[in-house]
């Protein structure tokens, strides 16, 4: 074996974790040692879940539009600019679940806040309620660039 490809192996290993993969009760796998290379990765680069940095300031029926929700994704980075893909669970005011939505703000520059306005459709009965919507954040992924 030459050096090279017992240096290459060294790499493979040490980026990978020796710990190998694992499976929760749920089905999914992952690492089984917590300081493995992809949650350090994750916790380097910017990537992972950015729940707290995505926010609901308003949250209403709009007429002819549904339910609406405007988001606010703040980048706290004082370097990297982040893309934030939002996945928000619509409630109509009579309570009924909507359809949840899906949404991207793309490229929000470093210490800078970005907003956007999702709506889930929604067209109330004759005489029922318009107000009580909730609108509520359900999954943030945060990636870089």
């Amino acid at each position: 074996m030459s050096r090279t490809a017992a240096i290459s192996g060294f790499v493979i290993i040490a980026l990978t974790g020796a710990s190998g993969c694992g499976s929760d009760s749920s089905g999914k796998s992952g690492s089984s040692g917590s300081g493995s290379a992809a949650a350090a990765a994750a916790t380097t680069d910017g990537s992972g879940d950015g729940t707290k940095d995505v926010t609901i300031s308003d949250c209403a029926y709009v007429e002819k539009q549904g339910i609406s929700a405007k988001l606010s994704a703040m980048n706290p980075s004082a370097t990297a600019t982040y893309s934030y893909t939002v996945t928000v669970k619509f409630t109509a005011p009579d309570g009924s679940a909507l359809e949840s939505q899906d949404f991207s703000l793309l490229f929000v520059r470093p210490g800078r806040t970005d907003n956007h306005d999702i709506t889930a459709p929604y067209s109330p009965k004759a005489g029922a309620p318009t107000k009580g919507a909730k609108c509520e954040i359900a999954k943030v992924v945060r990636g870089t660039g």
